[in-house]
């Protein structure tokens, strides 16, 4: 590990646990903050390095930067709320409750939520009310959707300016049909049949059950490293939730240990689950007796993962040749296989064992949303 990724974790701790910071070397703020930035924790970081005294606190243009930064986010979250106020108000008038996903559900396990950053509001809505919910929020004043609302996918976006609404049918799209027969019932067990209950701004809000929050935030994080590169923001939201709902604070919480377990075999993610967790606790500081079925014989396939995470980022992995996707119809499927199989290449270098399977499933799962497209 190098000195600013040595550096760069210092501080993301700092801002995970509200920690002192002890770094007594110089800090190079700006190959600290490109880390940040690839691994969409820049805000964290500031709010950290704002409040720094001494020598090794940022230079005053980086400390302009950063204060910037930091406004942007705050004001953007601002705005985030008062519309999801408006959604929640509106659809219960209507006799409909959503379930708000990552974002704001996220942003209040954080010692300081207003460092969290995200850019858009998710909410799960499900099957049953999804067209009428739609057709509601479309209402919102100032509010403009991306066409019809359509059952091919798992969200329909609705834009407020530059605030996007995403209204989700299903919570995620799985591949497999088997691993989506799975995810059903535990969708509808952590969402459906029990949510909790919080404040948010004043009014009442559901979001997913505990046992639930863990594992979608894990299987966020590890649906991003399949397809569009992770960052440490999504392993820093798995590191929070568990912290939260199994941390020495909540031991009386009842978390059923055994139902993610359960969950995580079910959608044969046990592997990743171990492997992402040696990180949360090398890396991140997560305490051991918070990772559960932790295991420190991963230490190498995990070291192999770092490497993957440090070079990707959140969104960031090199995505030129799929950015460059044919007009015709035959090019586009070519270059869709061949962008299949270069990330199951990837995958295999961490997870070989799954990575085959990934293959098998995106191509069967691909042709059959292109036939339903067309």
């Amino acid at each position: 590990m190098s000195v600013d990724e040595t550096q760069y974790f210092t501080l993301l701790r700092t801002a995970l646990w509200n920690e002192p910071l002890a770094i007594e070397e110089p800090i190079d703020w700006s190959a600290v903050m490109q880390l940040a930035n690839r691994h969409a924790t820049n805000i964290l970081i500031a709010g950290v390095a704002t409040c720094m005294k001494g020598d090794n606190k940022p230079s005053q243009d980086m400390f302009d930067q950063m204060q910037t930064a930091l406004r942007g986010n705050l004001i953007r979250q601002l705005q985030l709320k008062q519309i999801l106020v408006a959604a929640v108000r509106l659809l219960r008038q209507n006799g409909i409750e959503l379930v708000l996903l990552k974002g704001f559900s996220l942003a209040m396990l954080y010692p300081n939520p207003n460092l969290r950053q995200f850019g858009d509001i998710d909410v799960y809505i499900g099957l049953d009310k999804f067209h009428e919910a739609c057709a509601l929020l479309r209402t919102l004043p100032g509010g403009y959707n991306w066409g019809e609302v359509t059952d091919i996918g798992h969200h329909y976006n609705i834009e407020f300016g530059s605030l996007p609404l995403e209204v989700h049918r299903l919570s995620a799209e799985v591949e497999d049909e088997d691993d989506a027969a799975c995810y059903t019932v535990i969708e509808q067990d952590g969402l459906a049949r029990n949510p909790q209950r919080v404040d948010f701004e004043g009014i009442e809000v559901l979001i997913p059950s505990k046992e639930f929050m863990v594992f979608y935030t894990f299987f966020h994080a590890w649906n991003h490293f399949l397809t569009s590169g992770v960052g440490w923001r999504q392993l820093s939201d798995v590191a929070m939730t568990l912290h939260t709902y199994l941390g020495s604070l909540t031991q009386g919480s009842n978390f059923d240990v055994e139902k993610l377990h359960q969950w995580l075999d079910d959608m044969h993610l046990m592997q990743p689950w171990q492997t992402f967790g040696y990180l949360l606790v090398h890396n991140l500081g997560l305490p051991v007796a918070e990772m559960p079925f932790y295991d420190a014989h991963c230490h190498r396939r995990a070291r192999r993962l770092y490497r993957f995470i440090m070079e990707e980022g959140n969104f960031n992995r090199d995505r030129s040749f799929r950015r460059k996707r044919p007009q015709r119809r035959l090019w586009k499927i070519i270059h869709s296989i061949i962008c299949v199989f270069i990330d199951c290449f990837r995958i295999a270098k961490v997870f070989p064992s799954m990575a085959f399977r990934k293959m098998r499933t995106t191509l069967k799962f691909s042709m059959k949303k292109n036939f339903q497209k067309n």
